[in-house]
Formats: C-alpha cells, structure tokens, sequence
C-alpha cells in the first residue's frame, strides 16, 4: 500500500538517480513532489516487488552496483 512521504525511485535509464515523494494517493494516481514541481504518477505504473526494470517507479531502493560487482569476484 502507497502511502504520503513514501519515496519513489525512477526506473527509467535517462534519469538515473530521480527520486520523487509521494504527497497522497487520489484515486488511480499518486501526488508526488519531483523537486518544485507536482507530477501525477498511475498507481499501474508503481512496483514494489524489486524486479529491475526500464520504466516506472519502484518503491524499494536500487542497488548499489558495487555490491553486484563483489559477488562476481573471485577469492
């Protein structure tokens, strides 16, 4: 469940790094902040499951890509 002052990660590569709050959920969409600026985000367009995707948002922190490059290393 979306809910105010949630933080919201920009899955798409162009913006890598965005971030925007959710101000209130109104009906299909959610209020956000992104900056000074107000934008309308489709709740379809929300995950939260932490699969890796081009486009959305997620509400679960991306990864850092220094942790994936550690697990690849060799003893």
């Amino acid at each position: 469940m979306l809910k105010a002052g949630q933080v919201l990660h920009d899955n798409d590569p162009r913006y890598r790094g965005r971030k925007i709050e959710v101000v209130r959920v109104e009906g299909s969409f959610a209020v956000c902040m992104s900056g000074p600026r107000q934008v309308k985000v489709r709740l379809s367009y929300i995950f939260s499951d932490g699969m890796p995707r081009r486009s959305g948002y997620s509400t679960a922190a991306e990864a850092s890509g220094s942790g994936a490059s550690a697990s690849l290393a060799q003893p």
